[in-house]
């Protein structure tokens, strides 16, 4: 039962990458709904820093890049899971050990989700916390 747990977790960060890819979509087409949030993304878009090393970027180049980043790193994370699942019978342990780590992110993840998101990445990393954790929880024990 818990390679099905494991599995869907990985599914999991897959479907997070992809959802948080049309969201990047919609964050840098966006023009701004009203006055107040075209003020707020003219502003985003004109304060431009030196980050050294010729490296000039605006707030909205940052947010941007880590928005993108979220979503290439869930992407990979599932990906990279779904290898080790396929190749974890000739590891004994190996897939409770990845479990062990990604529950571990997704939990702290979790914890940044309920304090600085909104419902929808909030779902998505519960999710996938919640997965890891059965697959864990339902792993049978080296020895």
């Amino acid at each position: 039962m818990y390679r099905h747990f494991y599995t869907a977790g990985c599914w999991a960060l897959v479907a997070t990458g992809a959802a948080h890819l049309f969201g990047h979509y919609g964050m840098v087409t966006s023009e701004g709904q009203n006055e107040t949030d075209r003020q707020l993304l003219s502003l985003m878009r004109g304060h431009v820093q030196d980050m050294g090393l010729g490296f000039v970027r605006s707030t909205f180049d940052i947010l941007t890049g880590l928005s993108l980043t979220f979503a290439v790193l869930s992407l990979g994370l599932g990906l990279i899971g779904l290898l080790v699942r396929r190749h974890a019978d000739t590891s004994p342990g190996l897939l409770r050990q990845t479990a062990i780590a990604y529950a571990g992110t997704y939990g702290i993840m979790s914890a940044v989700a309920f304090r600085y998101w909104f419902p929808a990445p909030l779902f998505f990393v519960l999710l996938t916390f919640a997965c890891f954790t059965l697959a864990l929880a339902t792993a049978p024990r080296e020895g």
